[in-house]
């Protein structure tokens, strides 16, 4: 499977994931770690079409702030990644990490924590793959059009839990 492909899949196993939350009543820790591995893959596509080396412990949002240096990404292909941005970002890896390496406690989070961060993901794929990619056929137009529809849902999804009830 090639890492634009990757990508695509994880961003659909996201949408499925949070479709599957509106008949639950906690959200699934795999929306989390989709919406993480998502802006992820991204950054690291935008990074390597840009001739960046990826180093093999990055950190979740190392890959992020990478993406976001002019010095790797230069302009107009770096992403916006101000402090309000890399905060909510920090907070769905913080809800992925307490999944991923259980401390016996009970997992959670928070419908907000949820909103801001899969926000912040939904833009990072859009610019680094749709808006202002690198290379113009970093993902086919098919792949282009699925992403978008995707995004669009998931962006969709998460203004929809931020809403006060």
């Amino acid at each position: 499977m090639t890492p634009e492909h990757a990508l695509c899949e994880t961003v659909r196993f996201t949408t499925a994931r949070f479709e599957a939350c509106s008949t639950e009543t906690a959200f699934d820790p795999w929306l989390v770690t989709g919406g993480v591995l998502m802006a992820q893959q991204a950054a690291v596509l935008a990074l390597r079409a840009a001739g960046d080396v990826i180093p093999a412990q990055a950190g979740g949002t190392e890959l992020l702030l990478r993406a976001a240096s002019k010095d790797r990404l230069p302009a107009p292909f770096t992403l916006p990644f101000g402090a309000a941005a890399r905060q909510s970002f920090d907070r769905l890896v913080e809800a992925r990490n307490a999944f991923m390496h259980p401390r016996g406690v009970l997992w959670h989070v928070s419908a907000d924590t949820l909103q801001r961060g899969l926000t912040v993901a939904t833009r990072t794929v859009r610019h680094l793959i749709l808006t202002q990619p690198v290379l113009e056929d970093l993902v086919t137009p098919d792949q282009q059009a699925v992403l978008q529809s995707d995004l669009d849902a998931i962006d969709a999804m998460a203004e929809f839990i931020a809403a006060p009830y």
